[in-house]
């Protein structure tokens, strides 16, 4: 019987012990709520760790003046001014294309070769009126010379004046043809009805609408030569902005895409009427392109810097402070520590880095100048 005993004694030992160690278990851990500002009406608060986390950081309401810029996107294009159709005028057969899209070419060369009967039978009536109104002349001149010693009649010396002066009027009118065929009326040594499309200017063949063996009808625009050494750039530009820029201010340019430095160029236009669609208006920029940094359609940021002088002084806040909720522009204002305002405010001019706000603060607040993303993506996510 003692084993029996010692048995029940081993028993209600575990299982006071296994009460013991239950009752030791530890609680569950506590959940913390999670670190993000809390919103109440149009007040927002937040804690130290967030306004680390996040870099929030106040500053003053500035009053001063501001050096208006105005920024715009735009297309990059061909400087009208620098820029020649080379036309065919007449009906004929490309013999030879010489240039090509991409050569560049010098002034005085030769991009096609015409060949035309029309220009032929043109150049070949200028050669025999030439010879008609030579011949017609000396008779003239002689008719005159027999006048003086009664040899000849005056009438007979009138009607070879007069003569001499119709063949002259009609070599002249031939002339006149071949030129508008665009062909010289003495080819010299060249062969009749052949022309030369020669380039105008020196630089770029930018387009090509002839090819060897084609035959054309006339009023075609065969080359297009562009210098590209000097572009346009159209810029958009909002019609509140317009009044801001002049011709002649200086604007600075960033292609889109590429890692280029940064361009300078000059405002050439503005635009007099503005696209009800868009409300924006065409501004023109000049460049100069001689290390090619840009092509013709790229796309470009520019920043107009406004030549109208500076605005009268007016509360201003850095951009970085300024957030757009649902279109409209915000700035948080402080009302406390770590506790600030949603305040909605109505813009002006910016220089670029800083901002007029012409509605919406007073000169004593203080806004959030940088980490406003950061609490608006905590606020509206």
């Amino acid at each position: 019987m003692s084993w029996v005993v010692g048995a029940i004694s081993l028993a209600l030992t575990c299982t006071f012990m296994l009460q013991r160690r239950g009752d030791a278990a530890p609680a569950p851990p506590q959940v913390r709520p999670p670190d993000v500002p809390r919103v109440e009406g149009d007040r927002v608060s937040y804690s130290d760790s967030f306004a680390k986390r996040a870099g929030v950081r106040l500053q003053a309401v500035e009053v001063a003046e501001l050096v208006p810029v105005v920024d715009a996107v735009g297309t990059v294009g061909f400087n009208a001014e620098h820029v020649v159709a080379i036309g065919a005028r007449l009906r004929g057969l490309v013999s030879r294309v010489n240039k090509f899209e991409g050569d560049t070419v010098k002034a005085g060369d030769v991009l096609a070769r015409i060949e035309s009967a029309e220009l032929g039978e043109a150049q070949a009536a200028v050669s025999t009126l030439h010879a008609e109104s030579e011949a017609a002349l000396v008779n003239a001149k002689r008719e005159s010379t027999l006048a003086e010693l009664n040899l000849t009649t005056a009438r007979e010396a009138e009607l070879a004046s007069v003569q001499a002066r119709k063949a002259a009027l009609l070599l002249e009118a031939a002339k006149q043809k071949v030129a508008a065929l665009g062909g010289t009326p003495r080819p010299g040594g060249a062969v009749l009805g052949s022309q030369s499309l020669v380039s105008t200017i020196s630089g770029t063949v930018v387009e090509r609408n002839v090819a060897p063996g084609q035959f054309i009808e006339g009023q075609l625009v065969a080359f297009k030569i562009a210098n590209l050494d000097h572009l346009w750039i159209e810029l958009d530009v909002f019609e509140r902005n317009l009044h801001r820029i002049q011709v002649g201010d200086r604007a600075e340019l960033k292609p889109v895409s590429g890692d280029v430095e940064m361009l300078s160029g000059r405002v050439a236009k503005v635009a007099s009427n503005i696209d009800p669609e868009t409300h924006s208006a065409k501004v023109r920029i000049e460049v100069e392109n001689r290390d090619r940094r840009l092509r013709v359609g790229q796309g470009v940021k520019a920043t107009i810097h406004s030549s109208g002088g500076k605005l009268a002084p007016r509360p201003s806040v850095p951009n970085e402070a300024i957030t757009f909720v649902d279109g409209k522009p915000k700035v948080f204002v402080a009302e406390g520590p770590n506790v600030v305002r949603v305040a909605t405010v109505r813009l002006g001019a910016t220089d670029g880095k800083r901002t007029e706000i012409l509605e919406g603060l007073r000169d004593s607040d203080q806004v959030v100048a940088s980490g406003a993303f950061a609490l608006k993506s905590e606020l509206f996510r």
